[in-house]
């Protein structure tokens, strides 16, 4: 069963990261009014020279000169923008409420290179683009100009509108530090409305809460309203905070985890994080029917195979019954084709113990074994210190949760995104694909940097859990090698069988010949006598 670090592990992960935000679609409908479309700024005026597409971290970039002719080179003054009828922002945006975001994009950023940051249709300009990229299936590019608006705030018209899409875009692979941190993790909160303002407030809890200043978060979260979803998630925050400070958790606490699995005010993956907290802290208290019973709150999509985690943790808690007949049935779940690539090397262990308890010793002696021969190449990567990130196992289990995963999910809409850019390298004209392709290039680099530092770290906790099971499974052959040949004492005699229970009408068995089907995964049961001989008295 998952050590205590591990749970307290996974469910911080879950805690301050894993929630999905409620996506809440802003109408473009009802806008305040917007003055007319100005004049091209002149060509020379230094507002007006301004390229909108600059990344805020392009100025630390630039390479020094390294002679002469580069320094020449470093001081031509840069191009005049290109100049734009003055009637270029109306046009876009009569495209961009005709449903055509292809044609507005490049008319649009033509605009914003030519205009003043000071205008007043300049944030407008730019919530325009970032709508009609995002509306191209370019989230990320999207989620960066809105996030300059959030920064630059020259526009208190344009800055809700641009917080709600940005919100908006969190339900989805997104850049954490671009938007939980600088923007909603650095906000000015009082004058934001009540909803957005809640997401900032519950934003700025976490990243103290990451920090360690538990009291700091608690001032942002005591101004989340009681009936938000936020106060909920912080609520969440909190109790696995303090669940890593305390040595054994009061009942306080898992009944704030309990209420919490029944709060409809939370998303279906919340309630059931919720619910694992609960059993799992149960099962660390011994309460086993408690913990089958938390278990058991866990409500999965329909037609979804479930998660193989949740199927082995509750292995381990029947087994803890001494249900094992149970429990190697939901080992043969975990069999299935849709479990095989899991990283589960604790169920080889249980396989082995159930069969060690029944005394059929060369079943368990063959359990124990599949584990050293299905992860050899791992093990043997792990001992010659070879680099784990390459382990193909390892990654894959590495990438199946918390911030590897999200890292992972990241970089991968990056590659999508960047392949769908080049659908609009004519329409959308040389000087917006050019700045598109190199932000979409410096947003991968460094999605691909973070990616490789978890990745790192993950495998390492990985490989951790692979050798701990690896040594169990050693000493598990070493007890039922001994029991193989311990002599029969005098007068022992065969345990009696259990009494099996007549089906009833309802139910049917059948022998199990290697077919699964997902409505059926949770309800296998394993019929096996036991072996086992005891002595008389």
């Amino acid at each position: 069963m998952t050590s205590r670090p591990l749970i307290v592990a996974a469910l911080t992960s879950a805690a301050l990261f894993v929630f999905p935000t409620v996506a809440r679609a802003a109408p473009d409908a009802g806008l305040p009014p917007m003055p007319a479309a100005p004049a091209t700024a002149k060509p020379g005026t230094p507002s007006g020279t301004a390229d909108a597409g600059t990344l805020p971290s392009d100025a630390g970039t630039a390479a020094a000169p390294a002679g002469p002719a580069k320094a020449a080179v470093a001081e031509a003054p840069p191009p005049p923008p290109q100049k734009v009828a003055p009637e270029t922002f109306d046009n876009a945006l009569k495209a961009y409420f005709d449903g055509k975001p292809r044609d507005a994009a490049g008319p649009l950023y033509a605009w914003l290179q030519a205009t003043p940051r000071t205008d007043d249709n300049y944030a407008w300009g730019q919530y325009f683009l970032a709508k009609s990229l995002i509306d191209l299936g370019l989230t990320h590019a999207g989620a960066t100009y809105l996030a300059r608006i959030a920064r630059e705030r020259t526009n208190p018209n344009v800055l809700p509108r641009a917080l709600d899409a940005l919100k908006d875009l969190t339900d989805r692979p997104h850049d954490e530090v671009m938007i939980d941190e600088q923007v909603f993790g650095a906000l000015d909160l009082g004058f934001l409305p009540e909803e957005t303002g809640a997401y900032a407030h519950y934003q700025q809890g976490l990243v103290d809460l990451r920090v360690g200043n538990e009291r700091w978060a608690g001032t942002h979260f005591s101004k989340l309203p009681e009936t938000s979803a936020e106060a909920s998630r912080a609520k969440f925050a909190l109790l696995v905070t303090r669940l890593k400070q305390v040595k054994d958790p009061p009942d306080e606490m898992v009944k704030d985890f309990l209420s919490l699995s029944e709060d409809e005010k939370l998303t279906r993956e919340s309630r059931n994080e919720a619910a694992l907290a609960v059993a799992r802290l149960r099962y660390e208290r011994k309460d086993w029917s408690g913990a089958l019973d938390a278990y058991g709150k866990v409500k999965l999509p329909q037609l979804d195979p479930g998660r193989a985690s949740l199927y082995l943790e509750e292995a381990w808690t029947r087994y803890k019954l001494g249900d094992l007949r149970a429990s190697l049935g939901i080992l043969t779940t975990l069999d299935a084709p849709s479990f095989r690539d899991e990283f589960l090397p604790d169920k080889y262990l249980l396989r082995a113990l159930i069969f060690r308890d029944l005394c059929h010793y060369l079943p368990a002696k063959r359990a124990a074994k599949e584990l050293t021969r299905r992860y050899a190449d791992s093990l043997e990567s792990v001992r010659s210190r070879d680099d784990l990130s390459q382990d193909a196992r390892l990654r894959r289990a590495a990438n199946a949760h918390g911030g590897t995963k999200r890292a992972a999910r990241f970089v991968s809409l990056l590659d999508l995104e960047g392949e769908r850019l080049g659908r609009f390298a004519g329409s959308f004209g040389d000087r917006l694909f050019g700045h598109l392709t190199r932000l979409y290039d410096l947003s991968h680099a460094e999605a691909v940097r973070v990616y490789d530092a978890r990745l790192a770290e993950a495998v390492r906790q990985e490989a951790d859990t692979l050798l701990r099971a690896a040594e169990q499974v050693r000493l598990m052959e070493y007890e039922v090698g001994l029991k193989l040949y311990e002599r029969v004492k005098k007068g022992a005699q065969v345990v009696a069988a259990e009494e099996e229970q007549m089906l009833s009408p309802a139910q049917v068995a059948f022998r199990f010949d290697n077919e699964y089907w997902n409505d059926e995964l949770k309800s296998y049961r394993v019929r096996i006598e036991s072996r086992c001989i005891e002595e008389t008295p």
